[in-house]
């Protein structure tokens, strides 16, 4: 999906999987002996860490862990080589084939199919950061049920919204249900606070917003997946969470600022920031757009609810698509793991999030010194009202088709459900033909 002007990148590590490891201890002893490493505390190593990410945050959060690494283990020494993203991939794929193996670098869900099964990635399946992650949050770093990298964020469809809107609305607690999600909509508006700011002169805004509401009203609410709807295994028409999805489009249509299809989305960034809108449908970017219009904002973000049964809404999360990976074939595996272990600890996902460097996604974090949406995030992650679900992105001829199909629902008024329903499966009928 197109979507933020601020990208929130994960840089990861990558390894070739030809041993395994314990906690502390190489098992493979006869696949580690010809990489063996001395262990003495005066031997002194560094580990090269292949790095794509320039995002100012992640930057600043990065060097203080490695800072606070290498004071814990001062014979090991962290080494950034920092790549553009553009050319991140084959600058990667180039040392693999060269036999240059850095010890660490990013990683993506797309790699796996390729770089698994030719041994590049270490099995970090033994690892006790494995317990910090909700049941799910690393289905696609796993395969044959080895786990081959660890994320530390992600981001997620949810609702995003200014508090001090929502206090001068005389909202005083954040809508647990649909009814009272639109009855906090009715009260922005009685406040000349715009309700939903929805900028959809940005076609990826139409699907971003459709993203939220089909996330929570669909694949976290039992219904098929995209692929289903794709092969047409399932109809629109015939489904009844997806009716249930336009249903909700219709019903917030009324709450959306005047002339969506002519605003721009930094311009709904803008609203949000300055209280004068309360609330942006889209994914958790959101925050660091607004933020970024007024660093003062008080912001905060929920799931958005789709049930008047308050226990049927939780957040509902797509694994993450970018990681943290070891090389196998790296001569300071262990050390590597080490200090991968330590970066996606807990603590060090606390400093993420309190450097404002995204959403982090592991159990544990300490909320004590965090605000707003960084906090609420943290508050879902450890409450584990996480919902894991499957991807929430058509192909790109799907999309094409679900945002005209989803526009044209939107500029006919939201009037007609049904309508809308059958042209979608019409759509998709002619895709598959």
């Amino acid at each position: 999906m197109k979507r933020k002007a601020i990208t929130l990148m994960l840089a990861g590590v990558m390894a070739v999987s030809t041993v395994s490891y314990g906690t502390t201890v190489w098992a493979a002893e006869d696949s580690v002996k010809d990489n063996e490493v001395s262990n003495a505390e005066d031997e002194q190593i560094t580990l090269e860490f292949i790095n794509g990410s320039a995002e100012e945050q992640y930057v600043a959060w990065l060097d203080e862990v490695i800072a606070g690494f290498e004071e814990e283990n001062p014979n090991i020494k962290i080494e950034i080589q920092k790549t553009s993203i553009d050319s991140f991939n084959q600058t990667v794929m180039t040392r693999f084939a060269a036999g240059d193996v850095p010890d660490l670098f990013s990683f993506s869900a797309n790699d796996m199919d390729d770089m698994v099964p030719s041994g590049y990635v270490l099995d970090l399946s033994a690892s006790a950061n494995m317990e910090n992650y909700s049941d799910g949050m690393l289905d696609t770093f796993t395969k044959d049920g080895k786990t081959y990298a660890l994320p530390i964020a992600n981001d997620f469809m949810c609702v995003t919204y200014n508090k001090s809107a929502f206090e001068a609305a005389g909202i005083d607690k954040v809508p647990e249900t649909w009814s009272e999600f639109l009855d906090a909509c009715k009260k922005l508006q009685e406040a000349d606070i715009v309700p939903i700011a929805s900028g959809f002169s940005e076609q990826w805004v139409v699907n971003g917003t459709s993203q939220t509401v089909y996330c929570a009203q669909v694949l976290g609410n039992d219904g098929p997946t995209l692929a289903s709807m794709v092969d047409r295994t399932n109809k629109f028409a015939e489904t009844e969470q997806w009716k249930g999805f336009f249903t909700k489009l219709q019903d917030i249509y009324p709450y959306m600022n005047t002339d969506p299809f002519g605003t721009d989305q930094n311009t709904c960034y803008s609203l949000l920031a300055n209280a004068e809108a309360g609330m942006i449908l889209n994914g958790t970017w959101t925050v660091t757009n607004a933020t970024a219009m007024n660093p003062e904002a008080e912001l905060g973000i929920f799931a958005l609810p789709i049930s008047d049964n308050a226990e049927d809404n939780v957040m509902p999360m797509c694994p993450p698509e970018s990681a943290v990976a070891v090389a196998a074939e790296s001569s300071h595996a262990e050390e590597a793991v080490k200090f991968l272990e330590y970066m996606m600890s807990p603590e060090s996902a606390s400093l993420y999030a309190e450097k404002g460097a995204g959403i982090p996604i592991i159990k544990g974090v300490d909320t004590s010194n965090l605000t707003g949406a960084f906090k609420d995030a943290a508050d879902i992650m450890n409450s584990g009202e996480v919902k894991v679900i499957s991807s929430k992105s058509f192909p790109s001829a799907n999309e094409d088709a679900f945002i005209n199909d989803v526009s044209e629902f939107f500029l006919d008024g939201c009037e007609d459900t049904d309508a809308a329903l059958e042209t979608l499966d019409t759509d998709f009928d002619n895709l598959v033909q």
